[in-house]
């Protein structure tokens, strides 16, 4: 340089010019991905709504009892149980929500926000559901478009705007509802779409089912197909010291698959032959129905009407349920077709006799005083003393 100073000047020049130019465009380059890439970790609200729920934070003390009616802001990693007794309810820093059902677990995976209103980038809410069942309610966006995904062993759902959703893991089975809006759900490299007031389930290492009406049975095998191992089968013979028991037995009557319930020699005294199944299932939250369907037929009874005190019916469907309170409930139907002697019916219904006779109940969310919450078990059974009846079917179908 020194040789030749214009040259050297020339370098110097140059390389500040290419020097300028790399800043020149660098600059307002990297400031435009900064900004275009930036987020912000938000948090949410968790408030007890029954109960004690415990609230663990990724970073702090361990686990944190939360009691009715207080709540805690928690960042993004933190983890919520809700026992047996418990609910909770989770609000989102854009408005969505989450209500956890009794026995729910739920880890708050992303909460994230973009920080400058010209990113491209959505609002992140990433869930990860572990056990139980939730309820979820998406926010509409007025800025960035949000990314709402609920992750589980099975599978994963990402969850349209303004929506309502609910999502149920259990021990071999995920199923995601979508009440309003739509949900993709994803498994083993497949997606289905569900729509409104649509359902799909996800078994172990499947795809998602093809998704069907939020409509379903809760009763197993109400259609009584061989063998009966969802149904329990005893005979209850009171206090009045009868010895004869009754039998249930799987027949074909008129082209139809059914159980009988019959006994004979009974002597005037009472007896019970029951089917019980335990269903123990809460009642989706929202539902809009709740019918029972069955099939009878009643061929003989030897007590009139229900019997002295209307309990004693030849065909009964007993329906045992827990309200919003907590407390037990029943809800009884029962079938007869002779009432010579005048006895009390209520909660029966008269049917032709030895016919095939299709039930309906009315909406047990609008008829019952109080709605149920959970379904504890259903009985099918005939009670009296000599009695033949049939049932060939029957669902407790909820919407």
């Amino acid at each position: 340089m020194r040789e030749n100073p214009e040259r050297g000047a020339w370098v110097v020049l140059l390389s500040a010019f290419a020097v300028f130019c790399l800043l020149a465009v660098g600059i307002p380059l990297g400031a435009r991905a900064y900004m275009q890439n930036a987020e912000d970790e938000q948090t949410a609200i968790v408030e007890s709504l029954i109960g004690t729920v415990v609230v663990e934070l990724p970073v702090g003390s361990g686990p944190q009892p939360l009691t009715r009616g207080n709540s805690m802001t928690v960042p993004e990693g933190t983890l919520i149980y809700v026992d047996e007794t418990s609910e909770a309810v989770v609000t989102f820093f854009d408005h969505s929500f989450m209500r956890l059902f009794s026995g729910a677990a739920v880890r708050l995976e992303r909460l994230r926000a973009p920080r400058f209103p010209s990113s491209p980038l959505p609002t992140t809410v990433h869930l990860s559901l572990l056990a139980g069942r939730i309820r979820i309610g998406t926010a509409l966006s007025a800025t960035a478009p949000l990314e709402m995904l609920v992750s589980t062993l099975y599978g994963e759902a990402e969850l349209a705007e303004d929506g309502s959703y609910a999502v149920e893991v259990g021990n071999d089975l995920a199923e995601i509802i979508a009440y309003r809006g739509y949900a993709d759900v994803s498994a083993q490299g497949q997606q289905v779409r569900v729509q409104p007031r649509e359902r799909t389930q996800i078994a172990p290492g499947q795809a998602p089912e093809l998704p069907v009406g939020v409509a379903r049975n809760l009763i197993a095998n109400g259609e009584f197909q061989e063998p009966l191992a969802e149904w329990r089968i005893y005979n209850d013979q009171g206090t009045d010291g009868g010895e004869v028991d009754g039998v249930a037995e799987l027949v074909v009557d008129e082209g139809r698959q059914a159980v009988r319930l019959v006994r004979t020699g009974a002597g005037g005294n009472h007896c019970e032959t029951i089917l019980e199944q335990t269903v123990d299932a809460a009642i989706p939250d929202p539902a809009t129905s709740l019918v029972v369907r069955a099939t009878v037929k009643v061929r003989h009874q030897a007590l009139s009407g229900g019997g002295y005190l209307a309990s004693e019916y030849p065909l009964m469907i007993r329906i045992t349920y827990r309200d919003v309170y907590d407390s037990e409930a029943e809800w009884v139907q029962g079938f007869y077709y002779q009432n010579i002697n005048n006895n009390p019916t209520t909660f029966g219904l008269q049917i032709p006799r030895d016919r095939w006779f299709l039930f309906e109940s009315d909406n047990l969310l609008e008829s019952l005083s109080i709605s149920p919450y959970r379904i504890i078990r259903v009985r099918v059974y005939a009670s009296g003393w000599d009695y033949d009846s049939l049932i060939s079917d029957i669902n407790l179908i909820v919407e």
